[in-house]
């Protein structure tokens, strides 16, 4: 995976302050916001072994997310 200077700039700021609560709730956003994107495409090109419980195992964890 190749980073851009921009992810690869976040993924130094959040390295150099692990225990930064904000760090941490920054970190957790940029995951979630993965996690959707992933779910979306996935959503849209359905690859023959996307089954139900990945749709479902998905949902969940984006719920999850979005509620903290």
């Amino acid at each position: 995976m190749v980073l851009n200077r921009a992810e690869q700039s976040d993924v130094d700021s959040l390295a150099q302050h692990p225990d930064d609560a904000s760090g941490m709730s920054l970190q957790l956003t940029r995951g979630a916001e993965a996690l959707a994107e992933l779910y979306e495409l996935l959503e849209e090109y359905a690859p023959s072994w996307y089954r139900q419980q990945h749709h479902e195992r998905a949902e969940s964890a984006l719920r999850l997310l979005r509620e903290h």
